[in-house]
């Protein structure tokens, strides 16, 4: 696996399949909510799809137009004398690493139970730098036909059906279950989406600390432009958050401060009147602390600041129904 700094690396090698559809793929991906970053609901489904197989490890991938992101990851510690990983394979991966490319492409289950079986995945860098030696994965469809990612798993050992190890059948149904689990998920969490874009202002949320972008409204995209990667920290995706002080009153609740506001905002031809931001705790799935940014036209500080806190509520009352 690569640092995010290398995300961008267009290295297609042993016959590995661009699939086409991947600048698709990422836009379904932005509106259905599904951000590069660490996700612990995904954590989890990996988790029990890595203990129903017997894996050593196993991953809810979403795989990108230049790279793929683990938004669910889980691996064990070996028993004493098991093989091992020779390394952590992490969360982020340029385009050639793995075998879950192969699945997109391909839009079906992939079951390799020695990859030292077939030429065309032995020379794969996960083999030679982790040392994956079996792998299984299913494609996650969404339910408008768009190959997103997928659930896979995988081991440092070989399986074959004559010592009874093969994933078989049993690991397909295993992923697949784990396969519903991510899609109904994220069908769950739709819900956020249609809240935010239905607030008449500008809404962001980012996951705290780090401040990776997890959801965006229309109206924001209007006003900052749109980020291409959600998961993106909030002053790399929107370079004007600073100018008009929202990074500041983020700042002051990740201080221990109290919900706050900006001074109105100016707006620009042809736009007119001014727009006022406030930052508001909020809780959503995947993530431990977030925050809330709304930004209304015309609406004085008091009016601004009740009207996000309203919202988070609502967020977090379609989180609890998750």
């Amino acid at each position: 696996m690569t640092e995010r700094d290398d995300f961008n690396t267009p290295a297609l090698r042993l016959g590995l399949p661009a699939p086409s559809d991947a600048a698709a793929r990422v836009a379904r991906q932005r509106e259905l909510g599904m951000a590069a970053t660490a996700d612990s609901v995904f954590d989890q489904v990996a988790r029990r799809a890595a203990e129903a197989t017997g894996a050593s490890a196993a991953m809810v991938n979403m795989v990108g137009e230049d790279g793929q992101y683990a938004v669910g990851v889980y691996g064990r510690e070996p028993a004493s004398g098991e093989p091992a990983f020779l390394g952590d394979p992490g969360r982020y991966a340029t385009m050639d690493y793995g075998f879950c490319v192969h699945v997109v492409g391909r839009k079906a289950a992939l079951t390799l139970d020695d990859v030292f079986d077939f030429s065309r995945f032995r020379g794969n860098p996960i083999v030679d730098e982790i040392g994956v030696r079996s792998y299984i994965g299913v494609p996650l469809i969404d339910d408008d036909g768009t190959v997103i990612g997928t659930v896979c798993a995988i081991d440092p050992a070989p399986r074959s059906e004559a010592d009874g190890t093969s994933w078989g059948n049993q690991g397909l149904q295993v992923l697949k279950a784990a396969r519903d689990e991510v899609l109904a998920e994220i069908g769950g969490r739709k819900k956020i989406i249609g809240v935010l874009e239905a607030v008449g202002g500008t809404a962001m949320i980012a996951e705290r600390p780090g401040l990776g972008v997890l959801y965006v409204n229309t109206l924001h995209d209007q006003l900052f432009g749109t980020v291409q990667l959600l998961g993106t920290p909030a002053p790399e995706a929107f370079p004007h958050l600073a100018p008009v002080g929202i990074l500041e009153i983020i700042g002051i609740l990740d201080r221990g401060g109290e919900p706050a506001v900006t001074a109105p905002i100016p707006l620009n031809e042809p736009a007119t009147g001014s727009v006022v931001f406030a930052a508001v705790p909020v809780r959503v799935p995947g993530h431990d602390a977030a925050v809330l940014t709304l930004g209304l036209r015309d609406s004085d500080g008091p009016t601004v600041l009740g009207r996000a806190a309203q919202l988070a509520a609502e967020i977090g009352e379609c989180t609890d129904a998750l």
